[in-house]
């Protein structure tokens, strides 16, 4: 409000017994620029001040903007050469965040002649005090399901999914007023075929709005934001050969419309832009998937392409049938976390473990401070 540029900073750590602690640091006014070089001053002399030690840094989650993630001034970058002429031998994995990524994929799947539309018939509708009372009146007179329309907010993806699906579920409404309005509009809401892509474009991002809320929250392993990704992924490719056969079982507003107006091209092309916007994205986190694997699915990893330092206890987990009977029951964290409690026997995999534990998989938290 002030035009300081703040910079949250969040910690992420696992001790000994696998007991994982994620507590706001600091929050750092930044008065002059906010380049790399000035966040990684910052970050460095909040360190000091708190007696961090960077030799136990395992991983750095950013937001996306180019201070943070250039590979050569980027903040990051100059964390991890930091402590590599520091001397600190593990590796230091850089994450953009995963829900901001899937958010910016989220924009491919924006078909523009149908968004522009109806952001401009909503705004018009919602923002002159008589048109809102006159629509208001019209829903409560035809009984309608809902009585209000919603704004769209650009910063805030969530409201992109609601307020498509409340003009989906209002759109004789719409019609309707916009027509006795003399209002501009009208024309696309009598349309079958635009109001065919609308439900194209409101079933994708009732997909994606799912997707987001599965992302979102405290404390959630990067294995499980990983999988819901990939799992993302796989469905694109199912729907994409549906869509081109002409299947719309997973597209419930597009299947309310007449085939007829649904052009299956456009279709297959959304979710074709979609889904290679998805396998262009998540560089950062995508070489970590075996290691990720690793530690969900310790019996069944192939002994010879884990690492070195861990194969000889990975045959010794694989071969323990009372580890494997208490796995199939208990979620991986609680299981590894009992299993350190008594002897640790699996050293190096146990360091394996606290690894992957400790990283942040998104800024959420910094989001949500702000």
């Amino acid at each position: 409000m002030k035009d300081t540029a703040q910079l949250a900073i969040f910690i992420r750590g696992v001790t000994a017994a696998l007991q994982v602690y994620e507590e706001f640091l600091q929050l750092v006014p930044l008065h002059g620029t906010t380049t790399g070089q000035d966040i990684f001053d910052a970050v460095l002399q909040c360190v000091n001040q708190h007696s961090l030690d960077l030799s136990r840094l395992v991983c750095v989650t950013t937001d996306g903007a180019p201070a943070m993630t250039g590979k050569k001034k980027g903040a990051a970058s100059l964390l991890v050469r930091h402590c590599e002429a520091a001397g600190h031998t593990q590796p230091i994995h850089k994450v953009h965040c995963i829900i901001h990524q899937e958010s910016l994929c989220s924009k491919s799947a924006n078909l523009t002649e149908v968004m522009s539309v109806v952001v401009k018939v909503v705004n018009t509708i919602l923002s002159r005090s008589l048109n809102h009372r006159q629509f208001q009146a019209l829903t409560d007179e035809v009984n309608a399901h809902y009585g209000d329309l919603l704004y769209f907010c650009e910063v805030r993806w969530l409201s992109h999914g609601a307020m498509l699906s409340r003009v989906c579920d209002l759109q004789q409404e719409i019609a309707t007023f916009l027509r006795q309005k003399n209002l501009p509009g009208a024309d696309h809401f009598s349309n079958p075929q635009w109001l065919a892509r609308l439900a194209l474009l409101t079933d994708i991002t009732t997909h994606l709005n799912d997707l987001n809320v599965k992302l979102q929250g405290k404390n959630i392993l990067v294995t499980d934001m990983y999988s819901h990704i990939t799992a993302f992924e796989v469905k694109l490719c199912l729907w994409e050969a549906q869509l081109a056969a002409g299947q719309f079982m997973h597209f419930p507003r597009i299947a309310a419309c007449s085939p007829d107006d649904v052009d299956l091209n456009t279709c297959v092309g959304v979710v074709t832009s979609l889904r290679e916007e998805f396998a262009s994205r998540f560089t950062g986190i995508r070489p970590l998937a075996p290691g990720f694997k690793l530690f969900t699915s310790p019996f069944d990893f192939p002994v010879d392409e884990a690492p070195a330092p861990l194969q000889m206890e990975l045959v010794e987990l694989q071969c323990n049938d009372e580890l494997k009977a208490k796995y199939r029951t208990a979620s991986p964290l609680s299981f590894f976390r009992n299993l350190v409690l008594p002897s640790n026997k699996f050293p190096n995999y146990i360091e394996h473990v606290k690894r992957i534990v400790a990283m942040f998989d998104s800024t959420y938290c910094c989001e949500q401070l702000f």
